[in-house]
Formats: C-alpha cells, structure tokens, sequence
C-alpha cells in the first residue's frame, strides 16, 4: 500500500530527516571526544551514523560547522534541564536566584567526565584548527554572553553590582576560573565540589553575597 493510498500519512515516530540529524551529530559528538577534530572526519560521521556523506553534507558545509553544532546541541540540551527554553531570557531574570540556579544545576553538567573532555578537545582545537572555535564562538558563545552581559548591566544598573564593575571583564573571570578548576587542576572536582567552588568563586567576584552563595 502506498503513501497515497493511506491518506499521505507517515507511520508513526521519528520524521527520518530528524531522526538522521540526530544520529549524525550524535556520531560527531563521540568521534570528536573519543578521537579530536582529525578523527572526526566525515566519512568516519556518516559510518557511524548509517547515513551517506552526502546526507551530512546538505545539511553542513563543513566538519567545524557539524561539530559545533553538536556541541551546541549538548550545551541546548543542558539548558533545557535547568528550565531554560530560550538563552535570551536570561535578561530579564533576577541576578541572584539565576546565578544560584546555573550554580545548583549545572554543577552536575560541568563536572561530568564528558564535558571535561568535551572542554580538553575544544581548547586543544584553537591552534590547530581554528575554525571550529570560530563557528562554535559566533553561533553558540557570543550569544549566550550578550545575553547573560545584558543580565549583568541590568543588575549594574540596579546597583546590585559596583557602578565601575566592567561586565565583560566579570565574565573573562567566571569562564577563566571554571576552565581552571575544571581542566588545570589535576583533581578533578565532583559535582559537589564544584558547587561550593562556583559559590566562594561568585561571592569573591561581589555576585552573590555570602547568604546567597
């Protein structure tokens, strides 16, 4: 029986575009953990996909571009866990109960062995092949900064922070210190430890006041 013959209906599930999608950034993902970006290659994505190249290559035009995307989609995915629907209403939410919600429910996240290495990879790719930090920049981190910059400028204006505080320096120093504990400290934390880290590093940064933290 043919589609036509039952009223243009699709059984039921997964659209297979959707599905394929899913699949091929999936593989990327693991390829590019388990190997970097030179073992990620597009033929090695679509084998462990199921899908031809040709399926990936409608969809991206290059590898950095599928890669950033699916390290885009592990970061949406986490967002999605804390409640967060769409990164730009961080705008218009309080500082404080924010900061403590990222800080409470993203611990989990940062901590894990796959986002560690995730954040290995990603720095270990700036030199060698810029590029992916480059999409990965202008498509996932840029956006999420302003957002979260305008949430501090607010709270600025608000005077819950200091008049002089440079919201982009705050920034520099909340991303650098969390690569620190996360990637140069040979301890690795656990999702514990990296609350109670996030809570002093956001208390010494005026964020949060020692109640909050």
């Amino acid at each position: 029986m043919t589609t036509a013959e039952t009223g243009g209906k699709r059984a039921p599930g997964r659209p297979r575009s959707q599905a394929a999608e899913e699949a091929i950034l999936k593989a990327a993902l693991a390829l590019f953990l388990d190997h970097g970006v030179e073992g990620a290659s597009i033929e090695r994505i679509a084998k462990r996909a199921g899908v031809g190249k040709t399926t990936i290559y409608r969809r991206w035009s290059s590898k950095e571009e599928l890669l950033a995307q699916a390290m885009g989609r592990v970061r949406e995915n986490a967002e999605r866990d804390m409640g967060v629907t769409d990164f730009r209403d961080f705008a218009a939410l309080p500082l404080g109960p924010t900061l403590r919600r990222m800080m409470e429910q993203g611990a989990e996240l940062m901590a894990s062995d796959d986002n560690r290495k995730l954040l290995a990879r990603l720095i270990g790719s700036v030199q060698s092949h810029p590029r992916l930090m480059a999409i990965y920049w202008e498509t996932y981190l840029r956006p999420r900064r302003e957002a979260f910059g305008v949430l501090l400028e607010q709270a600025k204006a608000r005077g819950e922070l200091p008049a002089t505080a440079d919201t982009g320096m705050l920034q520099d120093m909340m991303g650098g210190a969390m690569l620190h504990r996360l990637l140069i400290d040979p301890a690795p934390p656990t999702a514990e430890d990296l609350r109670g880290y996030l809570a002093r590093l956001l208390q010494q940064l005026g964020l949060v006041g020692p109640e909050e933290g």
